[in-house]
C-alpha cells in the first residue's frame, strides 16, 4: 500500500494501526490538526498519492476541538484563520476541505465515523496529548489503515525520534541526515484526486459566511466551550498566506542581521517571529530550511541552528517519551538538586494569580508575563531568565514546572508545543548539566538572573513596546460600577492591553455581600481559578474586597471627567485626563443610572445584564465577558487587516 508513495514521503509516515491495505470504496480521508497549509504539506500529498493509485476519492478534514489545553478565544480564532486559507489553497488546487468546528449542537464524532467508512484515514503527527490520544483512539476502532505522517520536522520524527540529553549531541548525530534533507526540493504532485462528495456526519462550517464575517465568527465562536479571557491577538492575523508572506520579508530584509540582532529583545525585527507559525503548520520548516540554507552566512547558519537543532531537538525528545509533561524526564542530577533544596525558604510566595498576571515582585518579569498575556509572544532570549525565575515564588519543582507551563501555554501563540515543553523543562535542567556551586532554591541549575539581565537589556525601549497600543485609533473604553461583575470586565480589558477608565457608582449593589464557594462553583474554570486565588490571598470573601483586588492598578475617574461634543452633528463622548482628551468607544455598567445625562453614550453604552429587573449575579459573568468580547471585536479587528502579497502562486 505505501510502497507506491514517493521515498521522501514514504521516510515521514508510521502505521498507527495493523491494517496494512486499504478497504472498501471509501474516501481518503487527510485528517488536519495542526498543519495548516497546503503548500509542503506531507499530509496532504500521502493522501493525494494514495487516492490517485488506489482511484479513490479525497477528503481534507480539519477539526478544532474544544478538549484542547488552554482553549481559548485567542487560539481558536488563529485556527480559524488557517481554516480560510485552507479553504482557498484546496479550492486552489482542486480539493475538496471541510471544516468541522465542535461546539453546542454540533459535537458529532466525525473520526469514528469515517473510522468505519474510510478507505485509509491520514493525519499529521503531533506528539502531544491529547492529540496523541484522539489518533490512538481512531486507530483503535478504525476498520482501515490510519496512517501519521510528520509534517513538522526537517528531520523526520520517524526517522530519528530519539531523546538525546544534549543538543549538541542531536547536531552530531543527524549531521548527514541534515544535510542531505536540506538541499532536497519539495516535489509537487500533478494529478488531481476526485473529490469525495458523499454524506458527512456533520454539516461543514461556511468558511465565506461564519468565518471571514467578523461578526460571524463571534457568534460561532460563542457557541464553543473555550475561555474567552483570553482575547485574540487582533494584530497578528493566522494562516498560511500570511505567514508566508512574513518569512519572505525576513529573508530579503532581516535574516543577514539575525546572528547580531537575535538576543536583543528590544528589538523585535531581529528575529523572524515564525514560532506560531511553524506551531500551527502555516508555514514549512522545510522550504524555509532550504531557502536560509541558499544565504551560506553566519546569520542564515544561526537561524538553522536554531531552526534545524533546537526546535528540532525538543519535537524528537518529546516523541520518545511516555509523558513529556512529568517531570521525571528531567536528569537524574536536576532531580535530585531540586529535592536536595525542596526544603529551602523562599523570601516571596506568590499566589496563582499575581504571578499571572504581572504581580511579582520584578519589573523585567512582569514584562516579560504581560509581553505574553498581552500580545502572545515572549523573545526567546528572555522566556529562559522569565522561566528560571518561576521556581523562586513557587513551592515545589512540580508547582513550578505547572505554572511556567500553564502561563506559557495559555497565552503564547506558540503554546502547547513540544518546543514549549522542552523550553520549560530546560529552565529547570533539561538538556542541560550541573552549575557549581549549590545555591539556595536552585541548587545546582543553572542559574539566570533576572537583574543581571535587565543590566544587559534597554529597559525603557522594552518597556515602550510592551506597553504599546494593540490598536492605532487611540481607542478607549469606561467601565462604570459597583459591582464585582463591572470590577472583573476592567480587569479583564486592562489585562489585555484595552485602554480602560474605571468611573466608580455611588451605589454599589454588593458591597458587603460575601462570595459564597457554591456561587464560585458555577463559574468555568478560568473565572473561579482566578476569584478564588484573590479570596486566599486577600484571606476576604467579601464582594468589595474582592473588586478592590481586581481594580488594582487600573485608572480610574469620575463622571465629571467625561464630557459631550458635538462632531458633525453627531454627540461624541470624551474622557479628559491630565494630558489629553479621548474619545470613549465604549461603556460597560450593569446600571445605566447616572449615564443618561450624556447623549453621546446611546450607541456606546452596553448594559451587562441579562434582564432589565434587578442586577446580575456573579453566575452571569461568563454571560457579560461575551457582551464585551462581542461590541469590542470588531473595532479591533477591523482596523487590523494586515497587508500582505507575496508567495500567492505556492497556495
Amino acid at each position: 500500500m505505501l510502497d507506491n508513495l514517493s521515498p521522501h514521503l514514504q521516510d515521514r509516515l508510521r502505521r498507527v494501526n495493523q491494517v496494512d491495505r486499504l478497504v472498501g470504496e471509501g474516501p481518503v480521508i487527510v485528517w488536519l490538526k495542526s498543519s495548516l497549509r497546503v503548500h509542503e504539506n506531507p499530509a496532504i500529498d500521502v493522501g493525494m498519492q494514495l487516492a490517485n493509485y488506489h482511484n479513490r476519492p479525497l477528503l481534507i478534514y480539519q477539526a478544532i476541538d474544544e478538549r484542547y489545553p488552554h482553549a481559548s478565544l485567542r487560539h481558536h480564532n488563529m485556527l480559524l484563520d488557517g481554516a480560510v486559507d485552507l479553504h482557498s489553497g484546496c479550492k486552489s488546487r482542486g480539493l475538496r476541505y471541510v471544516l468541522h468546528v465542535a461546539r453546542e449542537g454540533n459535537r458529532q464524532s466525525a473520526m469514528q465515523h469515517f473510522a468505519k467508512t474510510a478507505s485509509c484515514i491520514i493525519t499529521d503527527m503531533f506528539p502531544l496529548p491529547p492529540w496523541t490520544v484522539w489518533v490512538k483512539n481512531v486507530a483503535k476502532t478504525a476498520d482501515c489503515p490510519v496512517i501519521e505522517v510528520d509534517c513538522h520536522c526537517v528531520i523526520p520524527m520517524t526517522m530519528f525520534g530519539k531523546s538525546v540529553d544534549r543538543p549538541f549531541k542531536f547536531r552530531d548525530a543527524t549531521k548527514k541526515m541534515r544535510k542531505r534533507l536540506v538541499q532536497q526540493s519539495w516535489p509537487s504532485i500533478e494529478n488531481t484526486p476526485i473529490q469525495f462528495d458523499g454524506n458527512l456526519p456533520f454539516t461543514p462550517v461556511n468558511i465565506d459566511a461564519e468565518i471571514k464575517d467578523i461578526k460571524q465568527r463571534i457568534n460561532l465562536l460563542k457557541h464553543c466551550n473555550i475561555d474567552p479571557t483570553v482575547l485574540p491577538i487582533w494584530q497578528e492575523r493566522g494562516g498560511e498566506t500570511v505567514s508566508l508572506s512574513r518569512w519572505q520579508k525576513f529573508f530579503d530584509k532581516n535574516l543577514g542581521g539575525y546572528a547580531r540582532r537575535r538576543n536583543d529583545a528590544a528589538d523585535p525585527n531581529g528575529v523572524s517571529r515564525l514560532s506560531a507559525a511553524f506551531h500551527y503548520g502555516f508555514l514549512s520548516p522545510m522550504k524555509v530550511a532550504r531557502e536560509a540554507a541558499t544565504v551560506g552566512t553566519k546569520s542564515a547558519e544561526k537561524y538553522l541552528d536554531e531552526l534545524l537543532i533546537f526546535r528540532e531537538h525538543a519535537w524528537h525528545h518529546v516523541a520518545s517519551v511516555e509523558d513529556p509533561y512529568c517531570s521525571s524526564n528531567l536528569p537524574h542530577w536536576a532531580i535530585e538538586s531540586w529535592n536536595n533544596t525542596s526544603d529551602d525558604p523562599r523570601t516571596v510566595l506568590l499566589h496563582d494569580h499575581q504571578i499571572e498576571y504581572a504581580r511579582s515582585p520584578n519589573q523585567l518579569w512582569n514584562l516579560c508575563q504581560q509581553s505574553l498575556v498581552k500580545h502572545g509572544e515572549l523573545h526567546n532570549n528572555l522566556r529562559m531568565t522569565w522561566g528560571k525565575a518561576v521556581p523562586q515564588w513557587s513551592t515545589s519543582l512540580d508547582e513550578s514546572l505547572s505554572r511556567g507551563q500553564k502561563y506559557n501555554d495559555k497565552y503564547a501563540l506558540d503554546g502547547r508545543d513540544p518546543s514549549s515543553i522542552a523550553g520549560i523543562q530546560w529552565c529547570h535542567g533539561l538538556f542541560d548539566r550541573p552549575f557549581f556551586p549549590s545555591l539556595p532554591v536552585m541548587g545546582v541549575v543553572r542559574k539566570r538572573d533576572l537583574e543581571t539581565h535587565a543590566s544587559r537589556l534597554d529597559m525603557a525601549k522594552y518597556a515602550e513596546y510592551i506597553n504599546r497600543p494593540i490598536s492605532q485609533d487611540n481607542q478607549v473604553f469606561i467601565v462604570y460600577g459597583g459591582t464585582i461583575i463591572e470590577a472583573y470586565i476592567a480587569r479583564l480589558l486592562y489585562d489585555n492591553g484595552i485602554d480602560v477608565y474605571y468611573i466608580p457608582r455611588d451605589a454599589t449593589g454588593d458591597a458587603d455581600t460575601r462570595i459564597e464557594q457554591e456561587q464560585l462553583d458555577t463559574l468555568p474554570n478560568y473565572l473561579k481559578d482566578r476569584l478564588n486565588s484573590i479570596i486566599s490571598q486577600i484571606n476576604s470573601d467579601n464582594s468589595s474586597d474582592v473588586a478592590k483586588n481586581l481594580l488594582r492598578g487600573i485608572p480610574t475617574a469620575d463622571l465629571s471627567n467625561v464630557k459631550t461634543e458635538i462632531q458633525s452633528n453627531e454627540s461624541k463622548l470624551y474622557i479628559e485626563s491630565k494630558t489629553q482628551s479621548r474619545p470613549i468607544n465604549g461603556i460597560f455598567s450593569v446600571t445605566l443610572d447616572g449615564l443618561e445625562e450624556f447623549d453621546g453614550a446611546k450607541d456606546i453604552r452596553r448594559l451587562l445584564r441579562q434582564t432589565k429587573d434587578g442586577e446580575p449575579e456573579i453566575s452571569d459573568l461568563p454571560s457579560c465577558i461575551w457582551q464585551v468580547v462581542e461590541y469590542i471585536w470588531p473595532l479591533f479587528a477591523v482596523n487590523n487587516q494586515p497587508n500582505y502579497a507575496v508567495q500567492t502562486k505556492l497556495i
